[in-house]
């Protein structure tokens, strides 16, 4: 009905209905037959043979298309008129086409009106994106809701075997992975990495004693087949028009009324063989994603900042937990043959070089297993070696996992607080003096140095 309908328009006009002007509705799709929401469709005037068509344009009706890339044009004088969509200098004519030489005339009748004036827009008809919208665009992603679930009351791993536990997803067709940390609940921003949008999933570095029990996406068995994100899902071309002017951005925004399917991962507690050593817990009473390690020997930190090491020997051990972000912590600990727990971390300066270096544990001294120690004071003296007077002047660097400053008071005096015991460097750079670079040991009581440096001139 729709064909004949149109065969009639083109060859005859809209029949005479009651009213002075006409309408016109229909659908826009874009090329790839999605709804082009937020789209202008006019009624244009042929221009007179041999004119400019955006110069001599002129228009009898405007509309906007909605989020289905449904328009009605109204009050539309009789005359003649084509459909267009999309930009004013590079149209889309109906049926679909953006040369005028192919475009369809309507004879538009007072009170005439006709539905089902279907067209698709071509990429042409969109304003060019920038090079800065282009790289924006680029990084549009999926997002995929993923809940981790633990069973048997254990706690989820966010970092062990000296690498944090992640949910990596591996593109089937190019290869290319990403991963993000694990975390209770959490959003996996995806970018896709080809038109497949298919991908195998897997949780990487768990701890010793989690297995990986199911894992499921909209129902679907992840362990056992790929995840496909479906079409609704991936980003897609939107077309939007401001101030007349259509553009095309990339989206991921659900269709109106679709949820999202969920990425769901359950891991299992399993028995692990007995160490030999102690087990050492504790928290680390600072939010912040960071690993953890005693003595350099990896830990296992969880998603509520507990932690744990397993088969630890007796000796005077160092906790550094480094941050990614945020302030480091640590602690230092006596260690006998029995488990310890409830050992809280404090705030420090900056963890000590190789902190995931394993080293043998330092001696117990007079110290009772159990037996948490405060952090320690690098204390010193600046002075110039050949007069040995006092370097009153400039500040001097501490160097661990990261580094901290210290300003050189009168008399020379420096101090670095809330340290562990370790290896750090001292940088100094002063002005009119060498400058020097040295390897400083600190104990686990207060620490006293003396640096020297030659004046230049």
């Amino acid at each position: 009905m729709i064909a004949l309908l149109m065969t009639l328009l083109m060859a005859q006009g809209i029949p005479a209905l009651p009213g002075e002007s006409g309408a016109v509705s229909g659908i826009v799709r874009t090329s790839d037959g999605t709804p082009a929401a937020g789209v202008r469709v006019s009624a244009m005037v042929p221009p007179e043979p041999n004119t400019d068509v955006a110069s001599a344009a002129s228009f009898a009706a405007l509309a906007q298309t909605d989020e289905q890339g449904r328009y009605r044009l109204e009050g539309i004088p009789s005359g003649r008129y084509y459909i267009i969509a999309g930009r004013v200098d590079l149209p889309t004519y109906f049926p679909g086409t953006p040369d005028i030489a192919n475009a369809r005339i309507f004879s538009i009748t007072p009170g005439g009106s006709v539905s089902g004036i279907d067209f698709a827009i071509s990429d042409t008809s969109v304003r060019t994106l920038t090079s800065t919208d282009i790289r924006a665009q680029l990084q549009v992603g999926t997002a995929i809701p993923v809940r981790v679930r633990v069973e048997d009351g254990a706690k989820l791993p966010i970092f062990a075997s000296g690498g944090f536990t992640g949910v990596v997803f591996t593109d089937i067709a190019s290869g290319a992975e990403k991963a993000q940390l694990i975390q209770n609940t959490f959003v996996f921003d995806l970018s896709l990495m080809s038109s497949t949008a298919e991908y195998r999933v897997k949780v990487a570095n768990l701890p010793e004693g989690y297995v990986v029990k199911s894992m499921t996406y909209d129902s679907n068995d992840v362990l056992a087949n790929a995840l496909k994100i479906p079409r609704a899902f991936q980003p897609r071309t939107a077309l939007t028009t401001v101030n007349g002017v259509t553009y095309a951005t990339v989206t991921s925004t659900p269709p109106a009324g679709q949820t999202r399917p969920e990425l769901v991962i359950t891991l299992a507690s399993v028995p692990v063989p007995v160490e030999a050593g102690v087990s050492v817990r504790g928290f680390a009473r600072n939010s912040g994603v960071r690993s953890i390690y005693i003595s350099g020997t990896p830990g296992a930190l969880y998603s509520d900042q507990s932690f744990e090491f397993r088969g630890v020997p007796p000796g005077r051990h160092t906790i550094a937990a480094p941050g990614s972000s945020g302030i480091p912590m640590g602690t230092s600990v006596v260690v006998g043959d029995q488990d310890i727990s409830g050992i809280g971390l404090d705030s420090i300066s900056v963890v000590p070089l190789d902190v995931a270096k394993p080293v043998d544990p330092g001696p117990v001294g007079r110290h009772t297993p159990g037996t948490v120690l405060a952090p320690v004071s690098l204390k010193g003296r600046m002075i110039e070696e050949a007069s040995g007077k006092a370097i009153e002047e400039g500040t001097i660097r501490l160097i661990g996992g990261s580094s901290v400053v210290a300003p050189i008071r009168a008399g020379g005096e420096f101090e670095f607080s809330r340290l562990l015991p370790g290896n750090y460097e001292l940088e100094v750079q002063i002005f009119g003096h060498l400058n020097v670079r040295q390897t400083v040991v600190v104990g686990d009581q207060e620490t006293r140095i003396e640096v020297k440096t030659l004046r230049l001139y």
